[in-house]
């Protein structure tokens, strides 16, 4: 009877043990989440309204992830690198939303001009 217990409280610290380790540091997300941030700064998303929240928002979860990695919850900081990934590339594609509204604009008054020219 007590060998019986013994395995069964064995066998249970056992699976503690395990289910405690956890998922591994995420390592790819951290690095990936990252060069998403720095992409969207390099398209400009500070000069484009929308654009600066949802890189602010990628910056501090990525922040908040980094954290949540120290405290050694791992699978939680993945899902929420993954926030901040997608956050960060919604701020690039944004930016270049508004850099081509910008060229269309331009392009848009340049023929309103030519064609106030060739009217004269």
């Amino acid at each position: 009877m007590f060998k019986t217990s013994s395995r069964l409280l064995v066998g249970a610290i056992a699976v503690l043990a395990v289910a405690c380790a956890g998922a591994p540091r995420p390592e790819a997300r951290i690095a990936s989440s990252e060069g998403a941030i720095r992409g969207a700064q390099e398209a400009g998303a500070a000069k484009v309204p929308q654009a600066t929240l949802e890189l602010t928002l990628a910056q501090e979860q990525r922040q908040h992830a980094l954290e949540l990695v120290k405290d050694g919850d791992n699978h939680r900081a993945e899902m929420v690198l993954a926030r901040a990934e997608a956050d960060a590339e919604l701020a690039v594609a944004l930016a270049h939303a508004a850099t081509a509204k910008a060229d269309a604009d331009q392009a848009a008054q340049s023929v309103e001009d030519l064609q106030k020219k060739a009217a004269q």
